[in-house]
């Protein structure tokens, strides 16, 4: 196993972030890391229909933007499903617990 230097640290809390079945997972406030290409495939292996995700959102000035796990960046945020979701174009898209959740049961129900 090689020895990393610097983790990927929750954007959220500042956890390590630990493996997941998809992306890295944060064990304390209970949030995912998904990289572009594992959401490409959990909206085909979801049957998710094409354009789920919606412009760029207008960032609310009293929000804090969180930084990427991967290169620190400011995300911008998404809609997804009506849901906003922290997003670095390059790495991926974090959801916390409850926004994860969310668009998984309007997913399931088809209500994009």
């Amino acid at each position: 196993m090689a020895y990393r230097d610097e983790h990927e640290r929750c954007p959220s809390c500042g956890t390590d972030l630990t493996d997941a079945v998809v992306g890295l997972a944060c064990v304390a406030c209970r949030g995912l890391w998904v990289s572009p290409a594992d959401v490409e495939e959990m909206a085909i292996n979801m049957q998710i229909p094409p354009g789920p995700v919606d412009l760029p959102l207008t960032v609310d000035g009293n929000r804090e933007k969180l930084a990427c796990p991967s290169c620190r960046e400011d995300m911008d945020l998404f809609s997804i499903f009506q849901v906003q979701v922290d997003v670095c174009e390059t790495h991926g898209i974090w959801f916390d617990a409850n926004e994860l959740a969310t668009v998984l049961l309007r997913a399931a129900r088809g209500s994009g």
